[in-house]
């Protein structure tokens, strides 16, 4: 009888413990739980994971459910969502505030009077509401949410003048009339979990905005919309596999960031004309060097925060790239492959782990713009000075101690960063620059409190060739 019961209160225990646990912000406090949660399901590689829209509205429905919403004014709850790896919400934690701050006992206070009533009421009826929902985009992994629910004072719309020529929702796109004028069709926030037929309705498409949705399949015949140039899925839940675009002429930019994809998809093949190609904010795990291939009419291509650890030598193959864009990645290194982008003219690799730019960069004779801050940079290639295009070059927070002698080169530069690194004196070199706008020097060592009346000369000189410095 004895073990009956002990498994009854097992299985118990852990139903209990399927359910989402609710719990206030001065409720977590007062249990000192705060950093421990936040530890638990912290996710390092997401730290800007941004809410799906079909999460944020489902709290703004069951919140509009619960209260009565009519007797709120300038309230807002921030929701705390902390997902296990099935995506769905172990922890909720809230906190209610006031957009109106009041003294209390001499302090400014932001809780409305009735927070307590309302935190009541929301513990009391919100579980039923978040065993249903469930965030696709983070399943594998835990991940932390948040949604942010806002009640104010009623506004009088503003009669704006609509254009023609673009369409918003859904239920916009289903009632149009004259398809033939709509060149722009927004459907971003949507809930969308595919793209709809109605998108067909309009040969004409210039642009379709399909963001902010749950599309887990991109299935697009382009002999439909034989004009369409401009593709933005943003914060989807797409894979490179589940990508299909048929071939065509027209599509110029495809914007796939902050999806669930880990290599460059084939479909974007397909495009003969792509100029641009954007894959920010996806797990790049899978990019190898046949990712690249048949990608030569691509100008732009952004790999922002793609998680990248090394480049593939393959990037030579994209001869046509103007902008590459490396920011919030893990590189140590550049491969020597990348000076064959002869076309390239903005260099982007801040935020990195780089400890050298590659040797013969100055193969890339066409550079005008190089973003190189936040790394590990203690000196410059020798090469460098062959850049004669070189308008601009931030070579800020890095390891730099003696100042690279190669800048002093450059006849056409007209901005240059070299904030926060480490010139223990002031760089006399500067004054040989002919050519300069702005100069950011904020952040060294050399600048202390007596800096101004130190380096007054040297200051002044800047000065007089109308250099604006930053200090």
């Amino acid at each position: 009888m004895k073990i009956f019961f002990t498994v009854l209160l097992l299985v118990a225990g852990l139903g209990l413990a399927a359910q989402p646990v609710v719990l206030s912000r001065k409720e977590v406090n007062a249990k000192g739980i705060g950093l421990k949660l936040e530890q638990d399901y912290k996710n390092p590689e997401d730290s800007q994971l941004e809410t799906p829209y079909s999460i944020q509205k489902a709290f703004q429905e069951m919140y509009a459910q619960m209260l009565e919403t009519d007797k709120l004014q300038d309230v807002t709850i921030w929701n705390t969502l902390l997902l296990n790896a099935e995506g769905k919400i172990d922890y909720l934690t809230f906190e209610i505030l006031s957009q109106r701050f009041k003294l209390v006992n001499g302090k400014q206070q932001r809780e409305p009077d009735n927070a307590d009533s309302l935190a009541a009421i929301i513990k009391a009826k919100i579980t039923p509401y978040l065993t249903g929902i469930k965030s696709r985009r983070t399943a594998g992994k835990k991940a932390t949410l948040t949604a942010f629910v806002g009640f104010y004072p009623s506004a009088p719309k503003e009669q704006n003048a609509k254009k023609d020529s673009v369409v918003h929702g859904m239920e916009e796109a289903l009632a149009v009339k004259d398809t033939l004028k709509v060149k722009t069709l927004a459907l971003g926030r949507s809930m969308l979990t595919s793209v709809p037929q109605v998108i067909y309705r309009f040969p004409n498409l210039e642009e379709l905005l399909l963001t902010d949705n749950d599309i887990e399949n991109l299935d697009l015949d382009m002999s439909r919309l034989p004009k369409l140039r401009n593709l933005d899925v943003t914060r989807n839940i797409l894979t490179e596999k589940s990508i299909r675009i048929s071939r065509n002429r027209s599509l110029r930019l495809i914007n796939l960031q902050m999806n669930m994809l880990t290599d460059i998809p084939a479909a974007a093949r397909n495009c003969k004309k792509l100029e641009s190609l954007w894959l920010g904010n996806n797990r790049l795990a899978g990019l190898n060097n046949a990712s690249f291939k048949k990608l030569k009419s691509v100008k732009d291509l952004n790999f922002y925060k793609a998680g990248l650890a090394a480049l593939p030598t393959g990037i030579r193959k994209m001869r046509r790239l103007e902008v590459l864009d490396l920011y919030y990645n893990k590189l140590g290194t550049l491969p020597r492959s990348i000076t064959r982008l002869k076309r390239l003219t903005h260099l982007a690799v801040s935020y990195n782990e780089l400890t050298a730019l590659p040797a013969r960069i100055d193969k890339m004779k066409r550079v005008t713009t190089i973003y190189a801050h936040h790394n590990h940079l203690s000196k410059l290639p020798a090469r460098i000075t062959r850049m004669k295009d070189l308008r601009v070059v931030d070579l800020g927070f890095n390891w730099l101690t003696t100042f690279p002698a190669e800048l002093a080169a450059f006849t056409n530069l007209q901005e240059l960063d070299l904030s926060a690194n480490n010139f223990p004196d002031f760089p006399m070199q500067l004054l040989q620059i002919r050519k300069l706008d702005k100069l950011h020097l904020r952040g060294n060592p050399f600048l202390g409190a007596d800096a101004e009346q130190k380096y007054s000369e040297q200051l002044s000189q800047l000065k007089k060739k109308n250099i604006e410095v930053f200090y």
